[in-house]
């Protein structure tokens, strides 16, 4: 019988008689499991890393924004002959109204001056059926679709916490967009309204402030980058806001001497303190005007051309009601002559009054709004490299549309900095025929850990892929804040890729192993024939190959996972550094730790891989094995 020592003796015998045969088996079979590995520690370190800056940066909570989903269902179909039908029916008793209104307030009325209730497309292209359709736009739409509530679930803040709270959200935030305000970026503090730009808008107004992108947001989300209070922020002068460095460097580069971005990753980073702190407390002034109020801007200005044009023409005759722009920033437009009869102010005066009993809308109204730089968000900066652009996607930060306004902050200044009145305009909703009443609401749920954010975005998410199940998701979640499941949704989407590479991986080096120890044992049969002579079991001679086997796969799995470990560490040497500084940069963390680390060794990925070689291994010996213990010894030592 042969032992266990014995069993080694032979095994080593083995290794050392077929060293060639065993280092290329080794060097073949470990490149390909040593790649997978060390990209095995690099998605485990960057996933580590980004998980405890995103821990730092939001105090341990994990954010995932919800926005509402509208693939379906379908509520109405609007070239439906009924609907149509009806709608019509609609159109024709509001033209009666009209009318009747007219008549009572004795001015004239063209009912072709209406939106049409149904329009038609004349492309013969189009089948028939789809020619005519609902117009959204018609006052007759509006009213059928008031009368005739969705029966979709509407998505609203409490839908949203009826989906996150089972998932094991904390807490709800509702971020409010102000994108609808259209608030204009008064350059220095002026505005020259006497001619319209029609060239490229400036740099300044190609910023988010310049664009009218604000995002109310609770302080709690946003409070790593606000910066401490100064001297120019006591007392507050205007509404706190967030601005991208790249945009406050922007907006104040000619008012504070700021140094233009830099291209090293450390540098960055002493650049966006500097931009901080250059403009902690700065202010600058942004105007709204409502529709009413740009339509006498308009009317103004061109009075104002017209009146210019005919300078010098006796025969011109000025309007009976002149305006005039206004003279300081954000004003409004004046009345400089009314020369207009009482008869046709009383016909001017009942057109308005028949406007407003169909179609309500707001006095003209401007209002100058002061506001006041508390922080910096991270903005990502041009890639000057591949890994550059690599890691801006990794590390990337996501905080609502444009500026940010921190809402405690903004509810604790005085009544006569807060506009309550001009942020509490509501945004206009889209009551879309297919899907119903439609908003751009976005809402945000607090998660404790990052597993459970993980989970629940996975099960909600629509945003890459849309599949069948989008129709049953009233909102698509995704990560909010930080780019911490970023790791994961490159990991997700190339799953199959990664488990179509293990099994090929597999199947090639077992098919490797197989033939290689098919050739030992087919060079062996002589001596297997011999110990099988001298009363060697079959089981004693399938210790021996099994322990040569499993000799061959730890030599296997040294070699791949120091292959993985150069391959991950020599990542790690080469960028960990820049990544920190990027990271840094994107999550506001600029302590010493943590540090961004391409090195871990948790996912159980890593250990299937180095453990499945064993098991490979073990596979690909059997067949050989049983072939060769079951032969018979006598005919082996005589065809020998």
């Amino acid at each position: 019988m042969i032992g266990m020592r014995d069993a080694l003796t032979l095994a080593h015998t083995k290794i050392r008689s077929k060293r060639l045969r065993l280092i290329i088996t080794t060097i073949v079979s470990g490149l390909v499991f040593g790649v997978m590995a060390g990209a095995t520690i690099l998605v485990d370190g960057m996933s580590k890393s980004l998980t405890e800056f995103a821990r730092q940066n939001l105090d341990g909570r994990f954010l995932v924004s919800g926005t509402p989903n509208y693939y379906g269902p379908v509520d109405f179909n609007p070239s439906d002959a009924t609907l149509i039908a009806e709608v019509r029916k609609y159109h024709a008793a509001y033209l009666a109204e009209r009318k009747a209104a007219a008549k009572r307030y004795g001015i004239e009325y063209d009912e072709r001056s209406e939106i049409q209730p149904v329009t038609e497309d004349t492309n013969p292209n189009v089948p028939a059926e789809f020619r005519k359709q609902i117009n959204v736009q018609s006052v007759a739409w509006q009213r059928y679709s008031k009368d005739h509530p969705s029966s979709a679930t509407p998505k609203d803040a409490k839908a949203f916490r009826a989906l996150v709270d089972p998932l094991g959200a904390t807490t709800v935030y509702e971020p409010k967009n102000l994108g609808h305000l259209s608030l204009t970026l008064l350059p220095a503090g002026t505005e020259d309204l006497t001619t319209t730009s029609t060239g490229e808008p400036s740099k300044e107004m190609q910023t988010a402030i310049g664009q009218g992108q604000y995002t109310v947001v609770p302080n709690e989300l946003v409070a790593p980058f606000i910066a401490p209070a100064n001297n120019a922020r006591e007392p507050a002068q205007g509404v706190p806001v967030l601005l991208s460095a790249d945009d406050a460097a922007t907006v104040f580069q000619k008012t504070v001497d700021l140094p233009k971005r830099p291209k090293d990753q450390a540098a960055q980073v002493r650049w966006f303190k500097g931009v901080r702190d250059a403009v902690n407390g700065a202010t600058f002034v942004s105007c709204y005007r409502n529709d009413a109020e740009r339509a006498k801007i308009e009317e103004a200005r061109a009075q104002a051309q017209e009146i210019a044009a005919n300078r010098g023409n006796r025969d011109y005759v000025q309007p009976d009601l002149l305006l005039a722009l206004p003279t300081t920033p954000c004003g409004q437009v004046t009345v400089t002559k009314d020369t207009r009869t009482a008869e046709l102010k009383k016909v001017q005066d009942n057109q308005k009054a028949f406007e407003q009993e169909f179609n309500p809308t707001p006095a003209p109204r401007a209002e100058l709004v002061t506001f006041q730089v508390v922080g910096l968000l991270p903005s990502p900066g041009q890639a000057n490299s591949g890994i550059d652009a690599v890691l801006s996607i990794l590390v990337g930060t996501n905080y609502g549309f444009g500026a940010v306004i921190p809402s405690d902050s903004l509810a604790s200044l005085p009544d006569t900095l807060r506009h309550d009145s001009l942020f509490a305009i509501p945004a206009p909703v889209n009551n879309d025929p297919w899907m119903g009443p439609m908003s751009q609401d976005m809402f945000i749920a607090s998660f404790p850990s990052v597993e459970k954010a993980r989970t629940a975005v996975a099960s909600n998410s629509c945003q890459m892929n849309w599949t069948p199940a989008c129709e049953s998701m009233p909102f698509s979640l995704g990560a909010y804040g930080t780019n911490y499941l970023t790791v994961d949704d490159i990991v997700r989407q190339l799953r199959p890729v990664i488990l179509t590479l293990l099994i090929i991986a597999f199947t090639i080096a077992t098919i490797i192993i197989w033939a290689m120890m098919g050739r030992v044992m087919a060079d062996s049969r002589r001596e297997t024939a011999v110990f099988r002579a001298i009363g060697a079991k079959r089981s004693d001679i399938a210790a021996v190959y099994v322990t040569y086997s499993v000799w061959v796969a730890v030599r296997i799995v040294i070699f791949a996972a120091a292959l993985g470990l150069i391959i991950a560490g020599t990542v790690h040497v080469l960028f960990a550094d820049r990544a920190t500084k990027t990271a840094q940069l994107a999550y506001a963390v600029f302590t010493p730790e943590p540090t961004f680390s391409f090195l871990g060794f948790r996912n159980p990925v890593l250990w299937l891989i180095l453990g499945g070689i064993v098991v490979m291994s073990l596979i690909a010996i059997t067949p050989p094995l049983l072939r060769n213990i079951r032969r018979n010894p006598i005919k082996d030592m005589r065809d020998e």
